[in-house]
């Protein structure tokens, strides 16, 4: 193949933010309900980021010990444009937020306050469908929503990002292309893109050159679309949130080769329009979002991957729930919900039933809460 760079000249793009020209913002009234705090910020540095689309915001709330959420100060982060992909450094210093051309960078401090890199200008060019860093924290892997390349970068100390070797991979894969999400093994070892009704393709990735190879495309049944990926703690498994003709959650065995073979011959019956899928810090349960009938489902998972559903699953959430996230500290599942009613739920785990989940606290966001990432 060959090489591939996607460099081109820095777009000018400042953020429309309402704060001052220091880089900070400050903390808009508290719009958080079923636990949430008053106030700015939280000592915990457990964040969680959520996008609202309709809103062209980002916002950001800590989550405490016992569950509570509170605004983070400086949000909401108020853009003229729509986010399209939110991730969060290694370290838990910066956030990145990505449109469709561009990716802008925020410092995170100690305290939660949210500053904006570069004088609010973008840090780099890029089509972002969606965004992860690499577990070592030297890379960013952009799933370019062009639907044929991986953008890549590289992290430098102060948050900032260059462009990586060749610029990152292109490649040509066949069927109809809809890149959805992006996932980076716990080794860093390989990458999984899912496409849509193009399915999963792999890719090898050295962690200390940068090298990206195309591997493999594994494609879904016909008229069947792969939304949302999750690969568990020993990369050993993926999991695969599926609508159309045939939808549901599949689990898949992963060789070196990028083989991907489903553990069962049928899906795993998940609710209407499966659109997100994630795994608890300990890889035992695995949840989908139902974007179209508005619950959560659940599964534990045995020692072969084989699934038994959680009792009391499917779990309620917000109308049109499209996104998970696992906290840091393995507490907490929280949920974005596209229409709202709540826009982010935040959930615990039940402690007499293994795996169920308890809303124990709710926030109102913004319009279209579409996408959430996590501290690390």
């Amino acid at each position: 193949m060959l090489p591939f760079r996607r460099a081109v000249p820095l777009l000018s793009g400042l953020l429309l933010l309402s704060g001052c020209g220091t880089g900070k913002f400050f903390t808009p009234e508290n719009g958080n309900s079923g636990g949430g705090n008053s106030g700015g910020g939280t000592t915990s540095g457990n964040y969680l980021f959520v996008a609202n689309q309709g809103a062209n915001s980002v916002s950001g709330l800590g989550i405490s010990s016992t569950g509570t959420l509170s605004t983070l100060s400086g949000s909401p982060l108020n853009f003229s444009f729509t986010p399209t992909a939110l991730t969060v450094s290694r370290d838990n210093k910066y956030l990145w937020i990505g449109t469709v051309s561009q990716i802008f960078g925020f410092t995170i401090g100690s305290d939660g306050t949210l500053s904006s890199m570069n004088s609010g200008n973008a840090l780099v060019n890029a089509n972002c469908a969606d965004m992860q860093t690499s577990p070592d924290g030297k890379w960013l892997i952009v799933l370019d929503g062009s639907g044929n390349a991986l953008d890549l970068f590289s992290i430098n100390s102060d948050g900032t990002l260059t462009i990586g070797p060749n610029g990152g991979l292109g490649f040509t894969v066949t069927g109809t292309v809809v890149p959805k999400q992006l996932r980076i093994a716990p080794s860093g070892g390989f990458v999984i893109a899912a496409m849509g009704t193009a399915g999963e393709l792999f890719f090898s990735f050295n962690t200390s050159t940068g090298a990206l190879q195309y591997l493999t495309q594994t494609k879904p049944p016909n008229l069947t679309s792969d939304n949302a990926i999750a690969i568990d703690s020993t990369g050993s498994y993926l999991y695969e949130a599926r609508s159309g003709t045939n939808p549901g959650l599949v689990v898949n065995t992963i060789t070196s080769a990028g083989i991907l073979t489903p553990t069962t011959s049928q899906s795993y019956t998940a609710g209407t329009q499966p659109y997100s899928v994630v795994l608890d810090n300990t890889s035992k349960y695995v949840y989908v979002a139902n974007r179209g009938d508005n619950t959560i489902s659940g599964w534990s998972i045995d020692a072969n991957a084989k699934l038994t559903a959680i009792s009391g699953s499917p779990f309620a959430s917000g109308v049109a729930v499209t996104s998970l996230g696992a906290d840091s500290t393995g507490k907490y599942i929280a949920a974005a919900a596209y229409s709202g009613s709540p826009d982010v739920t935040l959930y615990s785990f039940d402690s007499t039933t293994a795996g169920k989940l308890n809303s124990v606290a709710t926030s109102s966001t913004g319009t279209n809460a579409s996408i959430v990432a996590l501290s690390h």
